[in-house]
């Protein structure tokens, strides 16, 4: 049975998913919990709801882990990649080369201190990268394992320009693991979802008590290097099941091309279009939405109108026959185009 929420409870869905405390999620639950009907079709929804709720109540009175300085970068574009690695890898360098960006590029270690953001365009879409402070054994900024938990993708930046590739790895995934941070190519089902941690879950030690785990692609640049080709041969031989690898040249831009593409296939996401009646499709101006996303939520993403005084849509994609009718809940699918009909 259909749960037929209405327009208000998808509202207040991307609200909560934007909420960064318990204090801001707790009266959008209880607002979301109010206004579903009870019906059978809602049954799931409505215990769903409960539960989240007794969770963040539950974690009113807990203790918050003292933090110290952080930086919270806000989330821009398709999707938001933080750039993590060894010193002089060149995060900097691909930064400032494929962005609109200007952070300090030199050879001397250290000389990033705080994230610089840019832009790196793809098609019609932009990915927000985030250069960062290298991470080392002997040192690492704290807040530095705050943008990695909040990013949509990592991106572990190598240098083929030294003999050193391997141990560059596995130092950032140790660092990493002493946070209860986790990096792999592909991600599995975890006990733990990602969206369910909140800071009630950090210690004192200001890691998360739960193994965390980000998805991650591994860039090998300075492939511009005299001796990268047999680094990247040694590289793959040793991690080519754990993570997917892109040689790069952030000084000539080779290998871009296919890293983006990677970057927008591993984010998960899709693009969808939209159209007045009567119009043409504005090609250059997609949704971006995450993968299984649906009809109401491309309403939602275009204006909280289009969502709350839905009628039906009319679709054109691959997977429909031209100008389809569909409902609200109607998964959509990459490169669909919908026409929205309003009451």
């Amino acid at each position: 049975m259909p749960a037929n929420l209405p327009p208000e409870y998808y509202k207040l869905k991307h609200q909560l998913e934007a909420a960064r405390t318990d204090d801001e999620r707790l009266p959008l639950l209880e607002e979301m919990l109010r206004i579903t009907p009870k019906h059978k079709g809602t049954e799931k929804v409505r215990v769903d709801l409960r539960r989240r709720i007794t969770k963040v109540k539950k974690g009113e009175g807990k203790k918050q882990a003292k933090k110290g300085h952080s930086y919270h970068v806000p989330k821009h574009g398709a999707g938001q990649i933080a750039l993590i690695g060894a010193p002089n890898v060149g995060k900097s360098q691909i930064v400032a080369r494929f962005t609109n960006a200007n952070p300090v590029v030199s050879p001397s270690p250290h000389t990033t201190f705080e994230p610089a953001v840019g832009m790196l365009e793809y098609e019609n879409i932009q990915f927000q990268l985030i250069d960062m402070p290298p991470i080392t054994e002997d040192f690492v900024q704290p807040w530095v394992f705050d943008i990695v938990r909040n990013a949509d993708l990592l991106l572990l930046v190598l240098s083929l320009a030294s003999d050193d590739v391997l141990d560059q790895v596995e130092s950032v995934k140790s660092v990493l693991m002493q946070a209860n941070i986790q990096i792999a190519g592909q991600i599995y089902p975890n006990p733990l979802d990602n969206d369910e941690i909140s800071s009630n879950d950090v210690n004192s030690m200001g890691s998360f008590s739960a193994k965390f785990t980000k998805r991650a692609l591994i860039a090998a640049n300075q492939m511009d290097n005299v001796d990268a080709t047999d680094r990247l041969e040694i590289l793959r031989e040793f991690y080519t099941d754990d993570f997917p690898i892109f040689p790069l040249s952030a000084i000539t831009g080779d290998g871009i091309d296919v890293l983006q593409k990677a970057m927008y296939e591993q984010m998960e996401i899709l693009r969808v279009y939209t159209k007045s009646p009567g119009k043409p499709v504005d090609p250059e101006d997609p949704i971006v939405l995450p993968i299984y996303g649906t009809v109401i939520d491309a309403a939602m993403s275009l204006h909280k109108d289009f969502a709350e005084n839905f009628k039906y849509a009319r679709i054109w994609g691959v997977n429909w026959h031209d100008g389809q009718t569909v409902s609200r809940d109607d998964i959509v699918h990459d490169g669909d185009v919908l026409e929205f009909h309003m009451h």
